[in-house]
Formats: structure tokens, C-alpha cells, sequence
């Protein structure tokens, strides 16, 4: 079989292997790696994209059960109606001045409204409402409250755990209560946990609302609280009038009392005391008092005048009083006197003293003066009596005074206590007319004012539940369905630890990509010879692209002898190596391929030579039981294949031997390109003996099968060791998923008609 399809193409004996040092071979030198990463690439919308295309089937089946279970529950779940109510509480509007008192008032209003909403939740409504309505015995009740509706374990399991927690508190039993008293009770608690009262901002109205599985029964709860509640505040205020008019009844009684025993005392006092009145129009005492005030007023003004004239008369004398002057009695005189004087002056020229006539006319005139004299001073002691009596008067007058005053003051003493009594009269009258008009007024308004409660809005027959909103339920389930489907498909991509895309190596681990190699489906053939039996196909071509991509991955002698391998069995590292071997020698290379993977060797089965265990494979030279190394072309041109042969106990120390460095060198100086297929890295010390020996490594990974842990573990080692990365080889990628570069990953579907005759059969190159 061998002899048919593979020739012999020579054989290395040991004499004829040069003594050559490791310095020579690439593999020995240890350099710095020939790239260097200058930045990460960015994260990228497209990335996100790519990661919701690859994982669509996981994100639409979250999609799916989130969608179905919101449905399913939804249209399962009992429906709720609910029956609103609105009713206007009005209040007083202060009369306001001052900022504070604007601030107050506002508080207060709110305050008040929120007390008016307290009210309507309370208890005490509550219980009305259930009482007027019996909801103990109301079927939808005894359903949703008591579990009468569920069956008899449900049932059961349900009245088990309300009794455990109604029996036990705080780690302690409570006593026993009865079960219309507790029936009650769980009545109540559900109307307040379905009641809903709330207060419309900038305004005087709240609303009411009650949500109940039965459209009648959430219209007759909500009208029966808003209708009882005005009847409830009706009877408070009635309630409260009656209170307080009790009260100011007995209030009045006692007040009564008090003015009668206050009237009492002041008799009897203004009876002891002889007062009458103290009005000083009635009473004697103030009458006079103001009588002699006013007469002596006159008096002494009388007085006054009269002292003035005598001290004028005895200042000027007698003869220059104008009552002298003005006397006519005294004037006749004067001019009688002057009469004679006259007569008297003209004879006493004439005659002497003694002369009769003379004598005669003297004494008249004597007698005249005299009577003048007499006159003038009866006028002035006229006067002095006057000023004398008048000064009498006002004496007295000033000592009846006094003696009034007197009597005025021991009139006010008395009247002071008489005061004192008699406002404690009219005080006791007030208070007595006051409590007496307000039970007049309480009696006459008491349940006749109008209520500040009105009912604005009845509650009218829900026709739609409230409850489940089945549109707005299948939003957000579709919502959350994307989003957690979208969750889970980036949770999966962050725990998943193989590699889902092919820029994935580069980004993530730093190492180069050198090709991406497509799926392809098997011919029945494998894919071993494919590069030949179809080189137009997409397969090939991407050969061709990684043979250049190795070509140019760094200087000649690291790209002249490399090693193929792969993180796990199965990515397809011989494959790789066989086409790639294929590349180069049709493109006019003399290539050698060498099974280096002495665990698991396959190349013998791939080009169908059966030397692998009759003693001429490398392992049986690197264990020196031949001298002699078969290499074999299997007709094709320009390359050499060199067996495993049989699988040694230790190949890794036949792989670290001297022969094999030698071996390595002897082939480097005869051919242009040796590729070897090595084995995986899974643990194995080959893949670092190997890479010792070599230019570089090329490492096959799979989309969807390499481990991201197992190519960190192989990056860490080789460079632990030195070793130099060619690159990557991403194998069995499928061109119809995106992987963020789908439009150059798709380049070699657009010419995948390439190299087709005219009748669509493709033209293929015999080897």
C-alpha cells in the first residue's frame, strides 16, 4: 500500500549527521518576542451586538418563559374592580393680616385635610360600613377573607397559619377570642388594605376608592363610606350640641345662683349703709355738695371784688371812691360849696373875718365841708362792711364745705364696697344672659346646620378591572423578558470559558491572528487533502492566507521551522498542518512535515503510510534503534513527510535528545520550510520542549470548543520558558454568524464562485 501511493524520498543515516551546535538552530536562541502589543482595542458597540446574535436563542427562550408566565398568571389572577368616590370638606377661611398668620392658616388647612382623611379611614368608619352592609356574611368576603372559595387542604393549610399568627406574638400564646369578634376584625383589616383615601392637591376635594374582586360591592362600600361618613359628622355635631348644651345649662344654673345671692348682698348693703343711689342726681349728699361748691364759687368771687374796692379806698381816700364820685347827694353839696366859697372869696376881699355876712358865709361853708366829709366816709365804711361781710361768708361757706366733704368721703367710702358689689351683680348678669343666649342659640341650630361635606361624585359600576392590566402586564413582560434574556446571554458570555469570537485571541490574550480557517463539511474524504482535491474552495483559500500570514509573521529562520499545536485534541492542529504543508509546496517550497506528536501520531493515517511500527519512524531514530530516517512524499512535489513511528514510553525525553536538535538542523540546511505537528497542550511537557527547538509556534483554537483558561495556561508557559508565538490559527469558523468583523470574515464567501467553469463545477488542480 505504501509502496503504491508513497515514494521514498531518501533516508539520514547517522554518519551523515553534521556535529552542530544548538547556536545554530532558531530554537536555541533566546530572544525577545518579535511583536509588541501597543494598546487594547476599545470595546465597541458592535461587540455588545455580536454578543446578543450569538446568544439570540438564549435571550428569545428567557423571552419565551417570562412571556408565557406573565400570560398564564395574568389571565389566571382573579380580576379587581375598582369603584372611586369624590366629596368636597370645605372649611372656615381665617381672616388674615400678617404673614404668619397666612402660613398658619395654610398648615392648618392641611392639617385639617388630612385629618378629614384619618376620619374616613378610622375604625370607627369601618365597622359602620361593615355593619350596615353585614360584609361578615357577604359571599365575596367570606371568599377573599375566610378562604370558603379554596379547597379543603388550601382551606385547611390557610386557617392553620392565620391561627398560629393570631395565637402567637412576640413568643407568647394570646387568650382565645371569639369568633365574631375575630371575624371582625379580618373583615376590617381588608377593607383598610383595599381603601384607598387620598386628598387632590390645591384643592378642597379628596377621593375615596375601594378595590374588591365584585363590581357591586366595591360601588356600595365606597357610597356607604362617603354617605355615612356625612351622616357620621352630622351626628357628631348633633352629639356634641346636646353636650354642650347640657353643660351650659348647668352653667347656668349656677350662675343663676351666684346673681341672685350678689343681688341679695347689695340690698342688704345699701340698706345698712343708707345709700340710695349714687348718682348725684338722686343722692342729697352730692347735690348739695355741688350747690355749695357753685354758691361759694359766687361768694368768693363776690369777696374778691369787694376787697378790691376797699383796699382802693384806703389806698386813694375817701374823696377819690367812685361810689364818692358818683353820689349825686355829694355833688349837689360840692356845688353848694363852691357857691359859697365863691360868695365867700368875693366879700372877703372886700371885708374881714369878723365881718357878719362873712362870718355867716363861713360857716355854711364849714357846715357843707363837714356834711361832705360825713358822706364820703359813710360811703367808705359802707364799703369796708361790705368787703367785711363778704369775707363772712366765704368763711362759713368754706366751713360748710368741709364739713360736706366730709360727708361726701364717708359716702364714697361706703359706696366703694357698694361699687365692688354692684359689678359682681352685673358681671353675674352677663355671664348669665351670655350662657343663656348661647343655650338659646345651640337649642335653636342644633342638627339644622348645613354639613361641609358634600358629595361631588357618586361611585358608579366599575365596568373594567383594575387589576391585572393585561396590555401593561405583556409590556413589561416583554421588557423584562428582553432584558433578562439579555442579562443571561452576557452572563453566559462572561462565564463562558471557551472562545466565541475570533478577534477574542487578540484582544484578550495578545497573540496575533494569522487566519481564520472555515467550516467546512467532509466530502466523505476528510478534510486532511482537501487543499488539493479543491484548491478553489473557500477552504483553500483561507490555507493560502495563513501560509502568507506565516510567512510574514517574523524573520526566516522563525517562520522556517515552526510548530503547529493546539490547546485540546480535536481543534484540527493536523489538518492545519497537512494543508499548510500543501500550501507551501505548491507554492514552490521544499516543505517537510514531521510528526512530532509521539503520544497520538496521525500523519501516517493521513497520507496512508503504514511504516509507523516497523522500526523507520523518528521515534525509532531518536531512540537510536536505526540510524536510518525514511522520509516519504507521497507524490506530491516539493514535500517530504517524516513519520512518528511507533508511540514511545518516553517521549518527551526523546524529544529533548540531542538527535532530535541535530536532526532539526540537518533538515533546516536541505529545506525551506519545516512544519511540525506536534501534540496538544494539555499538560504535557512536549509542547515546551518543542518550542525550545523551534522558530516559533502557530496555535490552532476552535470557535466554541478552545478553552479561554487553556490558551492562557499555554501562553504563560511558553513565555515562562522563552519561547516564541507565531500566532493564531482560529479554526471552524462559520461565516453565517457575526463575529464584529462579519464583512471581512465574508470575504471569502463572496468569492466562493471563484474558479467555477461556466457550469457551476469546480476546475481541480491534480497533484
Amino acid at each position: 500500500m505504501a509502496s503504491d501511493q508513497a515514494g521514498y524520498a531518501g533516508h539520514f543515516g547517522d554518519p551523515m549527521l553534521p556535529d552542530i551546535a544548538g547556536s545554530h538552530l532558531p530554537a536555541g536562541e533566546c530572544q525577545k518576542p518579535h511583536y509588541t502589543w501597543q494598546e487594547n482595542e476599545e470595546i465597541q458597540l458592535r461587540d455588545y451586538l455580536d454578543v446578543i446574535l450569538r446568544r439570540k436563542w438564549l435571550i428569545l427562550t428567557v423571552l419565551a418563559l417570562v412571556f408565557l408566565s406573565t400570560s398564564i398568571f395574568t389571565l389566571s389572577v382573579t380580576r379587581i374592580y375598582e369603584a372611586s368616590a369624590v366629596v368636597e370638606v370645605s372649611q372656615e377661611t381665617p381672616h388674615v393680616t400678617t404673614f404668619q398668620e397666612v402660613l398658619g392658616s395654610e398648615i392648618q388647612a392641611r392639617e385639617f385635610y388630612e385629618t378629614q382623611v384619618e376620619l374616613i379611614r378610622s375604625k370607627a368608619m369601618i365597622h359602620r360600613v361593615i355593619e350596615k352592609l353585614d360584609l361578615i356574611a357577604h359571599p365575596v368576603i367570606r371568599q377573599m377573607v375566610f378562604d370558603e372559595g379554596q379547597s379543603g387542604v388550601f382551606r385547611q393549610i390557610g386557617r392553620a397559619l392565620k391561627s398560629l399568627a393570631g395565637r402567637v406574638s412576640s413568643g407568647q400564646a394570646q387568650p382565645a377570642v371569639a369568633e365574631d369578634i375575630a371575624a371582625h376584625q379580618e373583615v376590617a383589616e381588608y377593607l383598610s388594605e383595599n381603601l384607598a383615601v387620598s386628598p387632590s392637591r390645591k384643592s378642597m376635594l379628596i377621593d375615596v376608592a375601594f378595590r374588591s374582586p365584585d363590581r357591586q360591592l366595591s360601588q356600595s362600600v365606597v357610597n356607604t363610606i362617603v354617605e355615612d361618613f356625612i351622616r357620621w359628622k352630622m351626628e357628631l355635631k348633633v352629639e356634641a350640641s346636646a353636650i354642650a348644651r347640657d353643660f351650659l345649662m348647668l352653667q347656668m344654673d349656677r350662675a343663676k345662683i351666684n346673681l341672685e345671692k350678689a343681688e341679695e348682698r347689695l340690698n342688704e348693703f345699701a340698706k345698712h349703709a343708707g345709700i340710695v343711689s349714687l348718682d348725684a342726681r338722686i343722692n342729697s349728699i352730692y347735690r348739695h355738695l355741688e350747690e355749695l361748691n357753685s354758691t361759694f364759687a359766687t361768694a368768693e368771687a363776690n369777696m374778691i371784688t369787694k376787697r378790691a374796692t376797699y383796699q382802693q379806698a384806703v389806698k386813694d381816700g375817701h374823696a377819690n371812691l367812685p361810689r364818692v364820685l358818683e353820689s349825686d347827694l355829694i355833688a349837689s353839696l360840692k356845688d353848694k360849696y363852691a357857691d359859697l366859697n365863691a360868695e365867700y372869696v368875693e366879700l372877703k376881699a372886700t371885708f374881714h373875718d369878723e365881718y357878719p355876712k362873712v362870718k355867716t358865709l363861713k360857716a355854711r361853708m364849714d357846715s357843707i365841708a363837714a356834711l361832705i366829709k360825713a358822706q364820703e366816709k359813710g360811703i367808705f365804711l359802707s364799703i369796708e362792711n361790705e368787703y367785711e361781710s363778704a369775707r363772712k361768708i366765704v368763711s362759713a361757706m368754706e366751713k360748710r364745705i368741709e364739713h360736706q366733704k366730709e360727708l361726701v368721703l364717708d359716702l364714697n367710702d361706703r359706696a366703694t364696697q357698694y361699687s365692688i358689689m354692684a359689678r359682681e351683680v352685673e358681671t353675674n348678669k352677663a355671664i348669665y344672659q351670655s350662657l343663656l343666649q348661647r343655650a338659646k342659640e345651640i337649642e335653636s341650630m342644633a342638627g339644622v346646620s348645613s354639613s361641609n361635606i358634600q358629595i361631588v361624585n357618586r361611585a358608579d359600576l366599575p365596568l373594567l378591572a383594575v387589576k391585572p392590566n393585561v396590555k401593561l402586564n405583556l409590556v413589561l413582560a416583554v421588557v423584562l423578558g428582553l432584558l433578562g434574556g439579555v442579562g443571561c446571554a452576557f452572563m453566559a458570555e462572561y462565564f463562558a470559558d471557551t472562545v466565541t469570537n475570533p478577534s477574542e485571541i487578540a484582544d484578550r490574550f495578545q497573540i496575533p491572528l494569522l487566519g481564520t480557517i472555515p467550516q467546512a463539511k467532509h466530502d466523505g474524504r476528510g478534510l486532511e487533502n482537501a487543499f488539493l482535491r479543491h484548491p478553489r474552495s473557500p477552504f483553500s483559500e483561507a490555507i493560502r492566507s495563513t501560509r502568507v500570514s506565516v510567512q510574514l509573521s517574523g524573520s526566516g529562520t522563525r517562520s522556517k521551522c515552526f510548530l503547529i499545536t493546539s490547546t485540546l485534541p480535536s481543534e484540527g492542529k493536523t489538518t492545519l498542518a497537512v494543508n499548510l504543508a500543501l500550501s507551501f509546496a505548491a507554492a514552490g517550497e521544499k516543505t517537510v512535515i514531521i510528526d512530532a506528536d509521539l503520544r497520538k501520531p496521525r500523519l501516517h493515517e493521513v497520507f496512508d503510510l503504514n511504516h509507523r511500527v516497523n522500526g523507520n519512524g523518528m521515534s525509532s531514530f531518536l531512540a537510536e534503534v536505526t540510524d536510518k530516517l525514511k522520509m516519504y512524499n507521497n507524490r506530491t512535489k516539493n514535500l517530504g513527510i517524516i513519520p512518528s513511528g511507533p508511540v514511545p514510553p518516553n517521549p518527551a525525553e526523546l524529544l529533548a535528545s540531542e538527535r532530535f536538535k541535530v536532526l532539526l538542523a540537518r533538515l533546516t540546511d536541505q529545506y525551506d520550510r519545516i512544519i511540525l505537528d506536534g501534540p496538544p497542550h494539555i499538560g504535557f511537557a512536549d509542547t515546551l520542549i518543542l518550542s525550545k527547538c523551534v522558530g516559533g509556534i502557530v496555535l490552532v483554537s476552535s470557535i466554541g470548543e478552545s478553552s479561554r483558561e487553556a490558551i492562557g495556561h499555554f501562553k504563560r508557559s511558553i513565555t515562562n520558558v522563552n519561547g516564541r508565538i507565531l500566532g493564531c490559527v482560529v479554526n471552524k469558523v462559520d461565516f453565517n454568524r457575526k463575529y464584529g468583523y462579519g464583512g471581512y470574515y465574508k470575504s471569502y464567501q463572496s468569492y466562493s464562485s471563484y474558479g467555477l467553469d461556466k457550469h457551476g463545477r469546480e476546475t481541480l488542480l491534480e497533484s
